[in-house]
C-alpha cells in the first residue's frame, strides 16, 4: 500500500490541492488556512515564489489551478494520526504535507498547525531504514540539548502506528513571519561556532564518526559513479587517513544537512532542524561547506569548476573532507542506484577533490 494511503483518508475531509515542481517534489496544502499551510512550502525561484503569495488568494480559480497543475483532492489524516497528533497538541489539528524529497530515504513530512498557529511537524515512513534514522535523531537532539544547544527543536513523540509507520513528532519556532535565508551570513557562524564550542572532545581519530565514513568509501569505492574519477578519490582519502593516523583529534557535532530549506529565522534568530544526518564527532567546517556547494547546486546552479571557488576559500581540506563525506553518505544510501541528480552531485564532489589533490 502507498505510504499516503496509510496515513491519509482520500474519501472524506477538507478540500486540498496537490501540486509539484520540475524537481519531482510534490505538497498537498488545505484550502483552510492556505497561507500558514504554505509555509512548508520553500521555493527559491520566482515562480515558485509567486505561486506561495498568490495561490491563497486565487486557488478557487480553475484556470489558476491548471496552469500550476494543482489537483483538487479531499482528505483527512486517519484516524489513529488524528488522535496522537490531537493528544501530544492538547487541540485539533490541521495539517499540510511535504510528501518527501525523491530519493531511497524519501518520506513525507506534515506541518501541523493551529489556525494561524505552526505547532511542530511530524516524519512518516514505512521503512526500517528511514525508522532507524527517526531513531538516531531523537537521540542527536537529547545530546545537543543536554550540551546546551538552543534553537533546535524539541522531541516531542516517537513510535509507530497499528499499520507498521512510523512516526517522528518534533517541535517547531517557526511562524508565518519566519524567513528563509539563502546567503551565507552571521547567523550560520555563530550557531556553528556556538555547536562546535559545546560539543567538541578529544577523539583517538579512528574511533571518531567521519573516520567511519571515509572507510565507508573505500569499501564501497566500486560503486563511484562514472563522473568521478575513482583513483583520485581513493588517493585524496587515504591522504586524510594517512595525516591523521593514531592522532587525538578535537571534533565536534556535524549537523551533516546545514542547507537554508533546513533552517529559519524568527525575529533574527537562526532555527535550525532536520538532524536526521547528524553525528558528534567531525571536523569543524564542514557544515558551512555543505551550505556553500547545496546552494551553489541547487539554487545557484553553478559549475563544478564555479561552485569549487565559494567551497574552497576557507582552505582546500575542509572541502576535500566535506566532498569525501558526502561521496560516501550517497554510496552508502543509494547502494550503487545513482540517480542523474546524484551523479551531477558527484561531479561537483570530485572537481573539490581534484584541487585538493592537485
Amino acid at each position: 500500500m502507498d505510504l499516503l494511503n496509510k496515513i491519509l483518508d482520500f474519501e472524506k475531509g477538507d478540500t486540498f490541492y496537490r501540486f509539484g515542481n520540475a524537481d519531482g517534489k510534490r505538497w498537498i496544502v488545505p484550502a483552510k488556512n492556505m497561507s500558514v499551510a504554505l509555509c512548508l512550502y520553500q521555493p527559491s525561484g520566482i515562480k515558485g515564489k509567486l505561486l506561495k503569495s498568490l495561490l491563497p488568494n486565487l486557488h478557487g480559480f480553475t484556470p489558476v489551478r491548471r496552469t500550476i497543475k494543482a489537483e483538487r483532492v479531499c482528505c483527512s489524516l486517519k484516524k489513529e494520526l488524528s488522535e496522537v497528533l490531537d493528544n501530544i497538541f492538547g487541540e485539533e489539528i490541521e495539517f499540510s504535507i511535504f510528501e518527501g524529497t525523491p530519493s531511497v530515504h524519501k518520506k513525507p513530512v506534515i506541518q501541523l498547525s493551529h489556525g494561524g498557529h505552526i505547532s511542530g511537524y511530524c516524519k512518516v515512513s514505512d521503512k526500517k531504514e528511514i525508522a532507524a534514522l527517526f531513531d538516531k535523531e531523537c537521540e542527536m537532539l537529547h545530546r545537543l540539548a543536554k550540551r546546551g544547544i538552543k534553537n533546535i527543536p524539541k522531541v516531542l513523540y516517537r513510535g509507530t502506528l497499528t499499520c507498521g509507520v512510523d512516526i517522528f513528532v518534533q517541535s517547531t519556532q517557526k511562524t508565518t513571519h519566519s524567513e528563509t535565508v539563502h546567503e551565507w551570513g552571521a547567523l550560520q557562524e555563530e550557531f556553528l561556532a556556538t555547536m562546535h564550542e559545546r560539543t567538541k572532545h578529544a577523539v583517538l581519530f579512528e574511533e571518531s564518526d567521519f573516520h567511519r565514513s571515509l572507510s565507508t568509501l573505500l569499501e564501497n569505492a566500486d560503486r563511484l559513479p562514472c563522473t568521478t574519477d575513482r583513483s583520485l578519490v581513493i588517493a585524496a582519502t587515504e591522504r586524510i587517513l594517512a595525516k591523521y593516523r593514531d592522532e587525538k583529534v578535537v571534533f565536534s557535532a556535524y549537523h551533516g544537512d546545514f542547507t537554508p530549506w533546513n533552517m529559519t529565522v524568527e525575529k533574527g534568530r537562526l532555527f535550525v532542524f532536520d538532524f536526521e544526518y547528524a553525528a558528534m564527532s567531525y571536523p569543524p567546517g564542514m557544515d558551512k561547506c555543505h551550505f556553500l556547494l547545496q546552494t551553489a547546486f541547487f539554487e545557484q546552479r553553478l559549475s563544478p569548476e564555479e561552485a569549487v571557488r565559494v567551497c574552497t576559500a576557507d582552505g582546500k581540506e575542509p572541502a576535500a573532507m566535506y566532498a569525501i563525506d558526502i561521496m560516501s553518505r550517497y554510496i552508502a544510501r543509494e547502494k550503487g542506484a545513482v540517480s542523474n541528480e546524484t551523479a551531477r552531485m558527484f561531479a561537483f564532489c570530485n572537481e573539490i577533490v581534484k584541487q585538493y589533490i592537485e
